[in-house]
């Protein structure tokens, strides 16, 4: 039996933050056009036009996609949506995120980088993933607070798996099946379409809503897979997400003061004093925003380090003191932990 490796989570930021490029709210938009729906219903309410939608620097926010999801239920009243749109899903759906899975050398990889850059795709559900008895495991979580029976909660839900068959396909053929879908939430009467779409067993009313498949697909080479293509398109995607983690006003400002220290960064009662609060208050106000400051230190750190290797001659120890490390030992712990390479490895 395989240990289960279960990463953190990805934590979501306030539902009314716009910072996620309208991935998924065009692919709803086309979904529904296809079936004769006016695009100026289905983005009713949303203070979007069909236009904008082609806008490489239009951002949207979770409760755009969540009216986006109720208008497309109530204007259809098709069960079938959420099977439809998440099927038309692929890869080439993502921009840079979805370039970066493409070109992962394993299914393996891919799981890491969709864990680690979910955030970048307008995230309804989090992400676990552990592999146990055999078995590759997605996990998927509510975090907006719906509940099990709701029907925009089970909408999302089947998005999400219609999402991971398709991105699945993708990269290793039209030939891959799941083994097992689960979800928390009882039996619908539409339950017949699971196994259209899926053709595999389904259970309902169980712990949680779940995606399985054979580990032993973990280690098949992807069709596309470049190493240099990925680590590029890698990078790109680190920025979108720090950008994405900075964007409130004071987790910037919490970013920004630890950023102006390199190796002097201030604890939690330091920076609450430069922002006029308490060190409770502050972290309350991280924790809505789905942040920590341990999280905002580490990627402040991570971002000089990648800078220090890229830039200059100086000695991973050197570096290691600049960050406030009391070791490169340390350092290098935490870097592989942050990149998943060792500092020399980036550096070349």
């Amino acid at each position: 039996m395989t240990r289960p490796q279960t990463p953190p989570k990805v934590q979501l930021p306030l539902a009314d933050e716009r910072v996620y490029l309208p991935y998924k709210i065009a692919t709803l938009v086309d979904t529904l056009a296809e079936a004769g729906i006016d695009p100026a219903r289905t983005l009713e309410r949303t203070g979007l036009q069909a236009n904008d939608l082609r806008s490489t620097a239009l951002k949207t926010s979770i409760r755009q996609f969540m009216t986006v999801c109720r208008n497309g239920m109530a204007v259809t009243g098709d069960p079938a949506l959420p099977f439809r749109a998440g099927t038309r899903m692929h890869v080439s759906s993502y921009g840079m995120y979805g370039y970066a899975l493409l070109c992962c050398e394993t299914l393996r990889e891919v799981t890491q980088m969709a864990v680690k850059f979910h955030r970048l795709a307008t995230p309804t559900v989090t992400l676990s993933f552990r592999e146990e008895a055999g078995e590759a495991v997605w996990t998927f979580d509510d975090v907006l607070g719906l509940g099990a029976d709701d029907a925009l909660h089970r909408f999302f839900v089947e998005f999400q798996y219609g999402i991971h068959q398709t991105l699945a396909r993708d990269m290793l053929g039209p030939e891959f099946k799941l083994s097992r879908l689960r979800a928390r939430y009882p039996r619908p009467e539409h339950a017949a379409l699971y196994g259209e779409y899926f053709g595999c067993p389904i259970e309902f009313d169980q712990p949680d809503n779940e995606l399985r498949y054979p580990s032993a697909l973990l280690d098949t080479p992807t069709a596309y897979r470049n190493h240099i293509t990925v680590a590029m398109a890698a990078e790109v995607c680190e920025r979108m997400l720090l950008e994405a983690k900075t964007s409130s006003g004071l987790t910037r400002r919490v970013y920004n003061l630890l950023l102006d220290r390199p190796g002097q960064f201030d604890d939690m009662e330091a920076l609450a004093r430069k922002l006029n609060t308490s060190s409770r208050t502050l972290r309350r106000h991280l924790t809505t925003q789905g942040t920590s400051y341990k999280e905002i230190l580490d990627d402040v750190r991570c971002h000089l380090a990648k800078e220090y290797l890229r830039s200059t001659r100086m000695s991973i120890d050197d570096i290691a003191a600049t960050l406030g490390f009391s070791d490169g030992a340390n350092f290098r712990h935490a870097f592989r932990r942050w990149t998943h390479k060792s500092p020399s490895d980036f550096r070349r």
